[in-house]
């Protein structure tokens, strides 16, 4: 295999080897943290209706239900109530009363008639204990049956934890309560015990409809209980949705806590669940990851994709029925993105191989390297084959083939083996160990020689003359450097010598101008240029209100570039339409989103002095508003002090046209022009945006503090709204809102951020407020 071709398989092992990486550390922090609980949810939910039973009807609950409540009286009742109701169900021959009430000390009589009924059956009447509720002034504290019961009647556990769902979706089989280990009531009634802080999942395939249920009031009328209860346990609580609580049960209707106990003792009555936990099936959706990122033949990727997510979906059901639970999200999550990741590889694939042969000369193109970013630590050469245009043209079509023929042997006699890729246009490229560059100008050189040497193609003669250029950036990906190194040959063939060395130094602001405008549409297209938003905050009520659309460009090779640069040549080459109208559209969607909940949000957009001279700004603004659908109120355009001074009408009149649609229009950087109080009177501003440069040291320059304070006056006095922008620190923030300063803007109330963190941060689940 020749070196670059080993070189660039082991680079793709290395990219799909850190792929493999990521994908398993995000699936990983998928599994450790609770990203992954609503899918697994979901996914319980699912299994649970497919294996939906009904329970062993071992055991009978008695509720303290509304009707109860109504024909007895409201809770708490008498505990002589509760003796009557115990001694009714053993006398309809009841094997075990579990009573899931905390039974603390009452009224006396009550109280004792409670215990003399407990007595009389040693060893079957069970009753609660548990823990006050955090947030309760006996948060963490027991709460114990009082001691006559407890004398008389084995204490058992009853806690809920609660998940996100408002549902339980484990319970203990023990715990310590007042320092001693209690068992839980559902490991009391289904006989099975585990290890006290042991856990368990229940398991809601149970259908809660079907548990054997009395009202409490029936079994107190009537001595004869509707429902068997002979042989069977019984559990006395309470389901009122007034008294007592409710829980989420997944698939099911909103239940009692003695339906969750009832159903927590009906898993255990199959035995102890054996819990997986998420780590086995990760590990085996990591071995599919592997093998969908590594393997080639689509059909074995096919097979593996779908036994593994199969697995995942179908594999926890068949374990369920047998009693075995396992969490699978994070296999899943883990699963999914390793298909996208291995398809989009797959595609990229197919994208380089396009064209990736030259149909003339049969060599591989340099499409591979132009849609790779790879780097290489070798030399770069590039052939450029002198008028290689005007030769071709001169000859019919089946001779061209001859003619690229010839001067592909010529020039495999002097690559040293290396592979030779043919471009556009006449050129060509190869690379060369970063070690041998005295022998590649050596190349050159008897390259030169065996050209002067005319090509005969057919009948005719040609003089084929070759320039090379030879690039040495190896820090740089070959994308790059195959553009480098072909400037190189072209100088060289501009100014008659063999060769030229690519030095980066000589590259002027002339090329990085032509170069930023020659990738603005593609950077557009690729996401290289963005959005990010800076929150607005309003000083009065401390809510954010609004956000300024502020245009990025994170370029591919080059990093940030500086907004002031790429927008002033786009501005200066007249291209800035293209800049502004993506910008509002994607503020325009951003508005639309953040008013589900907060219907005044507004969105501000800057526009340059160069758009005031014609109405394409209006036409591109009307028809972002009724493509979004959005409110033309919604949207801020801010020109600057000097654009909105502007000498001529036209400016004027198409601002006073913007406003006079509702569009808010916002006077931005003022302070920094010489704007009089005539013009801030003619101009139609609905906003004016003092410049970073007044609030910068306003907390400790009282000149600035005065200047502050008549401007907030003056604009209030001509009916606009102030915003300052710049405030870094705590103190700007209250001295502005204290002068009365409507709207405020600065790296202390946020830093610009994309779209969607913004969106976050703005949602009403996150309960968040500015306290800054």
């Amino acid at each position: 295999m020749p070196p670059a071709q080993f070189r660039a398989r082991a680079k793709a092992l290395f990219k799909k080897r850190q792929l493999l990486i990521w994908l398993a550390l995000a699936s990983l922090l998928v599994g450790i943290s609770a990203f992954g609980e609503p899918l697994d949810l979901s996914l319980h939910t699912l299994r649970n209706k497919i294996r939906a039973q009904p329970v062993s009807g071992k055991l009978v609950v008695v509720g303290i239900d509304d009707e109860s409540l109504m024909k007895v009286g409201p809770w708490p009742w008498n505990r002589e109530r509760l003796a009557t109701l115990t001694q009714r169900l053993f006398d309809n021959g009841a094997e075990r009363v579990f009573i899931d009430i905390f039974l603390r000390s009452g009224e006396r009589v009550g109280d004792r008639k409670l215990t003399e009924v407990i007595s009389r059956y040693p060893g079957r009447v069970l009753v609660t204990s548990g823990l006050g509720n955090a947030g309760s002034e006996k948060a963490g504290r027991a709460i114990l049956p009082m001691p006559e019961v407890a004398r008389v009647a084995e204490t058992v556990m009853d806690l809920k934890w609660l998940e996100f769902w408002n549902g339980v979706a484990v319970q203990y089989y023990g715990r310590l309560i007042d320092g001693r280990p209690h068992r839980s009531m559902e490991s009391a009634i289904a006989g099975v015990n585990g290890d006290v802080d042991e856990t368990y999942p229940i398991d809601y395939s149970f259908r809660v409809s079907s548990i054997p249920y009395m009202s409490a009031t029936d079994v107190l009328e009537n001595a004869r209980v509707a429902v068997p209860v002979k042989g069977r346990d019984v559990l006395i609580g309470i389901n009122s949705p007034t008294t007592g609580d409710m829980f989420f049960v997944p698939g099911q209707t909103r239940s009692a806590r003695p339906f969750i106990v009832a159903v927590g003792a009906e898993t255990l009555m199959r035995g102890r669940p054996l819990v997986l936990g998420w780590v086995p099936a990760w590990l085996l959706a990591c071995a599919a990851a592997a093998c969908l990122l590594y393997m080639k033949r689509r059909l074995v990727t096919s097979i593996v994709s779908v036994t593994a997510m199969g697995g995942a979906l179908i594999g926890p059901l068949l374990l369920e029925k047998a009693n075995i639970f396992m969490d699978v999200a994070p296999a899943i999550v883990l699963l999914l993105s390793a298909m996208v990741a291995a398809a989009w590889l797959r595609f990229g694939a197919r994208k380089r191989s396009q064209g990736a042969t030259n149909p003339v000369s049969g060599l591989p193109t340099a499409t591979a390297i132009l849609h790779g970013d790879q780097l290489d630590t070798g030399l770069l050469v590039a052939v450029r084959v002198r008028h290689f245009i005007d030769i071709i043209s001169a000859l019919p079509p089946d001779r061209e083939r001859e003619l690229l023929k010839q001067i592909v042997t010529r020039m495999t006699l002097g690559t040293g083996g290396a592979q030779l890729l043919h471009g556009d246009d006449g050129n060509f490229f190869w690379l060369a160990p970063a070690s041998e560059q005295t022998t590649v100008i050596d190349q050159f050189k008897a390259l030169q020689l065996i050209f002067r040497t005319p090509i005969q193609v057919f009948d005719r003669s040609f003089d084929v003359d070759v320039a090379f250029g030879l690039d040495q950036e190896t820090h740089m990906p070959l994308s790059h450097r195959l553009a480098s190194a072909l400037a190189a040959a072209h100088a060289a063939s501009q100014q008659g010598v063999g060769w030229k060395v690519h030095d980066p130094a000589t590259s002027g602001a002339k090329e990085w101008t032509l170069s930023l405008l020659g990738e603005l549409d593609q950077a557009i297209q690729s996401g290289q240029i963005w959005v990010a938003y800076q929150p607005k905050l309003d000083l009065a009520t401390r809510a954010f209100v609004g956000a300024e659309a502020l245009v990025r460009w994170t370029h591919a090779t080059r990093g940030p570039i500086n907004p002031a640069e790429f927008v002033e040549v786009a501005d200066r080459h007249g291209r800035i339409g293209k800049i502004t109208s993506f910008v509002l559209e994607d503020a325009a969607q951003l508005v639309k989103d953040a008013r589900q909940w907060i219907p005044d949000f507004t969105i501000s957009v800057n526009i340059s002095p160069s758009q005031l001279t014609n109405r394409e700004v209006i036409d591109m603004v009307e028809a972002v508003l009724v493509r979004h659908d959005i409110p033309a109120e919604s949207l801020i355009l801010e020109v600057t002090e000097s654009a909105a001074m502007a000498e001529g009408g036209t400016a004027q009149e198409l601002l006073e046209e913007l406003r006079a649609k509702g569009i808010g229009l916002s006077i931005d950087d003022y302070g920094t022009g010489m704007s009089t109080l005539e013009y801030l009177r003619r101009i139609p501003a609905s906003e004016l945006k003092v410049d970073r440069r007044f609030a910068s040291a306003l907390a400790t320059n009282a000149q600035d503090q005065a200047v502050m304070r008549s401007t907030i006056e003056l604009a209030h006095a001509l009916g606009m709204k102030v915003v300052v922008e710049g405030i870094e620190q705590a103190e700007t923030l209250y001295m502005l809102a204290s002068m009365g300063c409507d709207i405020g803007q600065g790296y202390h109330i946020g830093r610009p951020a994309d779209g969607p963190s913004l969106l976050e941060l703005l949602a009403p689940q996150k309960h968040w407020a500015f306290t800054g």
